[in-house]
């Protein structure tokens, strides 16, 4: 057997087999970013036990508000509550 040479594979089933997709794809699921009224970006870190995104802030503006915010799950209707307008900037929401 000569590996230098492209033709010299070992020998199996080489069959294209074609595969039915869905259309349209499925969209691929996109993780939601917020905006707030102080120009804060929220972005989605995860999901609560309810099934809503669950949100963190890594660089506010107001220093006072850095901290863990594991007491406080924060969630888009809780940031617009508090911190409205919001806008979203990417994913769905």
């Amino acid at each position: 057997m000569n590996i230098t040479l492209p033709t010299n594979f070992p020998s199996g089933d080489r069959r294209t087999v074609r595969v039915a997709l869905p259309t349209p794809l499925p969209a691929a699921p996109v993780a939601l970013v917020l905006v707030d009224c102080d120009g804060d970006v929220w972005r989605q870190a995860g999901v609560t036990p309810e099934g809503e995104p669950l949100m963190v802030c890594d660089t506010p503006q107001d220093p006072d508000e850095v901290g863990p915010g594991a007491s406080n799950p924060w969630t888009p209707t809780a940031i617009a509550a508090w911190f409205a307008p919001v806008r979203v900037l990417g994913g769905a929401a």
